[in-house]
């Protein structure tokens, strides 16, 4: 999928997650915003290079459990951030942003899942592509019902508030 796609995606669910918890929308948006566009850039960025003048994933960041640790290294710096904030308190914000992030690599992994390429799983020791529908990662109608989904969850936590 394309990155805006993740981007608009992660942003829903990670916002929808964190009101679930008990975080208010605003702050829930705010900071949903800002994890997803510095997970997804961070698992895309570091989990792609270039061979023979294309661009392929790699097993770096493109497996759920590599994801993870990805995908919440956001959550952490915001959750480090609050706790300063607030002189070095652990906050209910900080716990919902770090919990809610863990949700943001595999939120990726579903997604490009879909895809013709896939994503990397563990088969016999060796890592092999795993592709559920093999849709092309810039197909228009799968991008914006993605993307669709993604603002109704931003819906639903918007209701929740």
């Amino acid at each position: 999928m394309k990155l805006l796609t993740h981007y608009v995606f992660s942003t829903g669910l990670l916002a929808l997650i964190a009101t679930l918890m008990g975080a208010a929308f605003p702050s829930a948006l705010f900071i949903s915003l800002i994890t997803s566009v510095m997970g997804n850039s961070i698992i895309d960025g570091l989990g792609h290079e270039e061979r023979r003048g294309y661009v392929r994933r790699t097993p770096l960041t493109h497996t759920v459990p590599r994801s993870i640790a990805w995908g919440v290294v956001p959550g952490i710096i915001i959750s480090l951030l609050l706790t300063y904030g607030s002189q070095w308190r652990v906050t209910p914000l900080a716990i919902i942003v770090l919990l809610s992030n863990l949700l943001l690599g595999p939120s990726h992994m579903f997604l490009d899942a879909f895809t013709e390429r896939g994503i990397y799983v563990k088969r016999r020791g060796r890592w092999v592509r795993f592709a559920i529908a093999h849709i092309s990662y810039n197909n228009l109608l799968a991008n914006n019902a993605a993307m669709i989904i993604g603002l109704l969850m931003l819906f639903a936590a918007f209701s929740i508030h």
